[in-house]
């Protein structure tokens, strides 16, 4: 199990929907969905290349990550870490005008909320966190957010302490799979990636329940797995 804390602007999230470090009070017995956002509910792939474009880079995708596939469009040279996170920055500033709403999301969401609670998890600096919540509800979706940096493994843990029902977690990345999967007891786990080509380079991960980027698919595989 999971013994380390999330960063204090998670934790405080956390505590403001009644989760703590520590506690194993009860907050509810229904199943539990935890959602990421990107390519998951928001399409973050195509909008970055865009960005990316618009800087005078491309992405070449070798491998299921960003850094080390972006490169200077004139000159070749790979992007530095601090290029491609000016990038990403600058994305989530212009996230609700960039990044569009992967097909079927509210539909499945909205629809599974009548058995399953939904709690989004994303991994994003903080200070967009309002930016999203905003996008996030204009686009029809309304459950709480919690932004995130790091493993996920500790709030996913601190939030699992308080469900007596079954717990789901659902995101793109195979490594934040993995880490839940390792850190945390008793979580159903589901792949969730809506760019095709970065679908099929991301590696398996042990215990997903499907890996898949259509949302009908993943809505009866969630209520399989947590009903």
């Amino acid at each position: 199990m999971s013994d380390t804390q999330p960063d204090s602007q998670t934790s405080a999230q956390l505590h403001n929907l009644g989760y703590r470090w520590g506690q194993n009070t009860i907050l509810s017995d229904k199943p539990l969905l935890i959602c990421d956002v990107d390519e998951v509910v928001l399409h973050l792939v195509d909008p970055f290349v865009e960005v990316l474009q618009e800087r005078g880079f491309e992405l070449k995708s070798h491998s299921f990550k960003l850094t080390g596939n972006v490169f200077h469009r004139d000159t070749g040279a790979e992007a530095t870490q601090e290029e491609v996170w000016a990038g990403l920055t600058q994305l989530f500033e212009e996230q609700a005008q960039r990044q569009m709403i992967v097909d079927g999301v509210v539909e499945a969401l909205n629809s599974l909320s009548h058995e399953i609670d939904v709690l989004f998890l994303t991994n994003m600096p903080h200070q967009f966190a309002d930016i999203r919540r905003k996008h996030l509800v204009e686009s029809g979706l309304d459950q709480n957010l919690i932004t995130n940096s790091g493993s996920k493994a500790p709030a996913v843990q601190i939030i699992r302490n308080q469900h007596a029902g079954p717990v789901g977690f659902i995101d793109d990345t195979p490594r934040n799979l993995q880490q839940v999967g390792d850190g945390v007891e008793g979580i159903e786990l589901f792949h969730f990636m809506a760019n095709e080509m970065f679908r099929d380079l991301a590696d398996p991960v042990e215990g997903t329940h499907f890996s898949t980027g259509d949302w009908r698919e993943a809505r009866a595989g969630i209520r399989k797995a947590l009903l």
